[in-house]
């Protein structure tokens, strides 16, 4: 399900006729109706003015017609007859404001909050209707006070404060609502910790797809080249240069642009008329678009699933899947399954990768890349899109699988900044549209999109040309902005605490550790609900919403272009990057109750945050960490490892473990006895284990001393060597951290 707000306040310029505005007006009401059964959500409010109520001849016969327009309605009041009054709406709220504020506004002021004579009959006589009409319930009478004049706005305007109950009575009365008026949908969120892993997952693509093709315009030459690629003859070879043999055709071709020219909605439309294709099937992965999204392990996993009928042999694969520590080891999974699933299906297929740069890791960047263009990896049935920046493009393709983005037409941009303002039902003058298009970044679709969200925000109409001027002409610098007004207009300073949190978690974070994570850093037990929600709403311009295979929501930014702004705005400045780190890993360690989500993100910042010890000692002592696999483990510790060489021939001293120690277990974090385990990760090591040794500079000079307890080394009960394993023992340095 997704909510969308209309606010009619602007959006509609001065010199449009006045069969717009109530084809404008009403037509989203029209829309809401479709959508909810007949009976649109509304949150009426209103105060002692009546709107603009237009003569008879102003409103066209049609709209008369279609809306029963009645003279002498205002715009307001034809609103609530259409959408409330007639149907007996249930879902219309109705906030009536006390005007008693009034009083303490100088007399010059007045006029701008009260109509007089009969307009001010007019809406006496709509609130008697509407209070005679509808049930308590579905009234609020509420009073509010001056706070303070309002600069930003017109003269004469002031700030309302408002009780809280006002914001919690609409909040409750929607919630209410949207219950009853979708059953079936409560029923299913009930029941969403059932869905598969990979269906949860699918859904996260799905909806990004869906997103992504709203917003594609001006490619259509790009769509027919890329289309042109997969409907091509696989059998037929090419020639790479004139060096190279016609042997193969590579199945690949890539879309490549730097950051906000629209490669995922480019995509997501290719994608579509794949799907139109007759006897072909369609996987698609969009990095990024969930947490999960960005790790290879899941781009495989997602694959294999795709193309593996569910059942035994599914989960069997995904298992294996999840205990490779290796990325060669996924990619000889991953080619067997690509051989089988050909042999045993003629469709061909179709592998859409969007941006495979937002990879987790450089290396999974390479490997991927390396293996979809090695010649056989893929079958001849097999046809692969991606799409990366210039830094992470194959270098081995032919020109002909190569489309460089260019930014879009001045018509396209048009076009999009048209199309998304009237989602929410507003329309620039030709003059400010045509400022907003002067802009030098105005053709980048990501910028175009930005630019018209902040258009469509901003509240004083009055000043909005003036605010299109002073729009950011880059988007970094626009993203800056946003960003940087978005900080100001936070009185709790809770906006740039969220911002900082989320640039420590990149990939995605579940909103309910982000909470508990903001609870920690401000030292309260909970965010109240309702603050969270409006902080949520405030940043949702910036974010995208997810959701993980247990069906929590999830976090992240929506585009990288963001994590940087922040870095630039909030970070950089102030060099408070570790405090943030710090935040975030002392709400795993103690008050996240998931250990899933805590050995996967703690590791993590305890090493973004140089906390070696603090590193050591959660992979060593604490329970949780026992479900690490070992390879990953090494990984961490790796890093803190002493560089000072131990190979034969160099100075060094064997470690060794007392008899005591040797025979008891955890010491490393494991389950075995600690003679029997490596040194470092833990590993079972009893029969390949290799000898550990510390450099002079972390070994007793004249007596051993035991690596666990630190105690001299007697003769009895006999000592034992520390061991490595071999992933550990392969290089040869001193087994001492470097805390």
């Amino acid at each position: 399900m997704c909510l969308v707000e209309c606010d009619l306040r602007w959006g509609i310029p001065k010199d449009t006729p006045s069969g717009k505005i109530f084809a404008t007006c009403l037509g989203e009401l029209d829309r809401c109706h479709q959508d909810t059964f007949g009976m649109p959500l509304m949150v009426v409010l209103l105060g002692e003015r009546a709107g603009w109520i237009p003569d008879a001849a102003e409103v066209p016969k049609e709209m008369v017609d279609v809306y029963d327009w009645i003279n002498g309605m205002s715009v307001t009041g034809t609103e609530i007859l259409h959408g409330a009054y007639r149907n007996h709406n249930p879902n219309a709220a109705f906030c009536l404001r006390d005007p008693s504020f009034m009083l303490q506004l100088p007399p010059e002021d007045i006029p701008r909050y009260k109509d007089k004579g009969h307009k001010a009959l007019f809406m006496q006589s709509l609130k008697e209707h509407v209070c005679h009409h509808f049930p308590e319930d579905q009234i609020l009478n509420y009073r509010c006070q001056i706070l303070s004049s309002d600069s930003s706005a017109a003269p004469g305007k002031v700030k309302l404060g408002f009780p809280p109950e006002f914001s919690s009575w609409i909040v409750e009365f929607l919630k209410k609502k949207i219950l009853l008026t979708f059953p079936e949908r409560s029923e299913a969120v009930m029941h969403e910790g059932e869905i598969p892993w990979e269906e949860t997952e699918l859904v996260q693509h799905q909806i990004f797809l869906h997103q992504k093709q709203q917003l594609f315009l001006g490619r259509d030459l790009e769509v027919k080249r890329i289309l042109e690629f997969l409907n091509m003859d696989q059998v037929n070879p090419i020639i790479l240069d004139n060096n190279d043999s016609p042997d193969w055709r590579v199945p690949v071709y890539q879309i490549v642009s730097e950051p906000g020219r629209g490669k995922s909605s480019l995509m997501a439309a290719c994608i579509s008329r794949a799907h139109q294709v007759p006897k072909s099937r369609e996987f698609y992965h969009f990095v990024g678009c969930c947490p999960s999204s960005v790790q290879l392990s899941n781009i495989v996993m997602r694959l294999c699933c795709f193309l593996i009928p569910d059942g035994p042999e599914r989960e069997d694969f995904v298992m294996k899947l999840r205990n490779c520590w290796r990325n060669e080891e996924m990619k000889d999974i991953l080619q067997n399954v690509l051989k089988t699933s050909a042999q045993l299906n003629d469709m061909t297929t179709y592998i859409f990768i969007d941006a495979i740069n937002q990879l987790l890791s450089p290396a999974d960047v390479m490997d991927l890349s390396s293996w979809l263009s090695t010649e056989g990896f893929l079958p001849l049935s097999y046809k692969c899109v991606i799409t990366c920046t210039p830094g992470s493009a194959l270098h081995n393709l032919p020109s002909s699988n190569i489309l460089d983005l260019d930014l879009l037409s001045l018509d396209a941009a048009q076009s999009l900044a048209v199309q998304y303002l009237s989602r929410y039902c507003k329309i620039l003058s030709s003059e400010q549209l045509h400022e907003l298009l002067q802009k030098s970044s105005s053709t980048n679709p990501l910028w175009i999109s930005l630019a018209c969200e902040e258009l469509r925000v901003y509240g004083v109409f009055e000043m909005l040309t003036k605010k299109i001027v002073e729009l950011a002409d880059t988007l970094q610098g626009l993203l800056e902005s946003i960003i940087q007004r978005l900080v100001q207009e936070d009185d709790s300073n809770r906006v740039e605490k969220i911002l900082c949190l989320l640039h420590c978690c990149q990939e995605g974070i579940a909103e309910q550790d982000l909470k508990g994570a903001m609870s920690s850093l401000e030292g309260v037990s909970e965010i109240p609900t309702m603050h969270w929600a409006s902080l949520r709403r405030t940043l949702s311009s910036l974010l995208r919403v997810g959701r993980d295979y247990r069906g929590r929501d999830t976090l992240s930014f929506f585009h990288g272009s963001v994590a940087k702004a922040v870095d630039q705005c909030l970070l950089s400045p102030k060099n408070s990057h570790h405090v943030y780190l710090i935040s975030l890993a002392d709400y795993y360690e103690y008050n996240c109750t998931d250990t899933s989500t805590v050995v996967y993100q703690l590791p993590r910042l305890l090493q973004e945050a140089m906390i070696n010890s603090r590193l050591v000692n959660f992979l060593r002592t604490d329970p949780r960490a026992r479900t690490i696999q070992a390879h990953t483990r090494a990984q961490y510790l790796k890093g803190l490892r002493c560089t000072n060489v131990c190979r034969n021939g160099f100075p060094r001293s064997q470690a060794m473990i007392c008899g005591m120690c040797s025979m008891k277990t955890g010491a490393f974090g494991q389950l075995f006895v600690n003679k029997q385990s490596c040194v470092l990760c833990g590993v079972h090591v009893a029969i390949m284990g290799r000898e550990a040794f510390l450099c002079p500079q972390h070994s007793r000079i004249g007596t051993t001393e035991c690596l666990i307890c630190k105690s001299p080394i007697l003769g009895h009960p006999p000592a034992s060597p520390a061991l490595l394993c071999h992933m550990c023992g392969f290089h040869e340095t001193c087994i001492a951290f470097k805390m």
